[in-house]
């Protein structure tokens, strides 16, 4: 009995390590190296060597309507950050995005993406309690997070341009209202 739950236990901790290696092998094929940029550099953005169209998705907003991202290609550069409700780091960076959205909405358009989405009340408060007007998506059972390789490492936000690639990933907190954010995106996007 004894050597049947070992050998068990060294199974499963066997398949939790592949898994793991797994993931962080799929990481590192999925982040290109940055390129040089001053700005992007100083505000942590992640630039690719070589775009990649950015997956398409169409997820449920807090009113239940859908929002699909082939809907913006060729209108809007989109940022779109993924957070959780349980994220305090999160919270706080959508306060900031906030702000940081005034005077840009009609060159920049914002999605806050909750991987939780199926606690849809709390999102609600949430959401309210921040005074977030930003719009809020939801993911329920969708693949986005595969697709964008979010794996619960959240804050993470990924730039979009106008054409539909991908051109910049940001992982982790960030000061947005700061004035190195502003110059990151001038300088990624040619934002006026």
């Amino acid at each position: 009995m004894d050597v049947k739950k070992r050998a068990l236990s060294l199974i499963i901790i066997v398949g939790i390590t592949l898994q793991l290696l797994t993931v962080l092998q799929a990481k590192d094929q999925s982040s290109p190296p940055p390129t040089s940029s001053s700005a992007c550099d100083s505000f942590g953005i992640q630039r690719f060597h070589e775009k990649k169209e950015a997956p398409l998705f169409s997820l449920e907003d807090l009113n239940g309507n859908q929002v699909s991202l082939s809907d913006y290609k060729g209108k809007s550069v989109l940022l779109l950050f993924f957070w959780a409700t349980w994220c305090v780091a999160c919270k706080e960076d959508m306060v900031l995005l906030e702000k940081f959205s005034e005077g840009k909405r009609d060159r920049l358009t914002i999605f806050t993406i909750v991987i939780d989405g199926e606690r849809k009340e709390r999102v609600k408060r949430i959401v309210k309690q921040y005074k977030i007007t930003l719009p809020v998506l939801l993911v329920l059972k969708e693949k986005i997070l595969d697709h964008y390789g979010v794996w619960g490492w959240v804050p993470v936000s990924f730039v979009i341009d106008r054409e539909g690639l991908i051109v910049g990933k940001i992982v982790g907190q960030r000061e947005w209202c700061g004035s190195t954010a502003e110059a990151a995106f001038r300088e990624l996007l040619n934002l006026r």
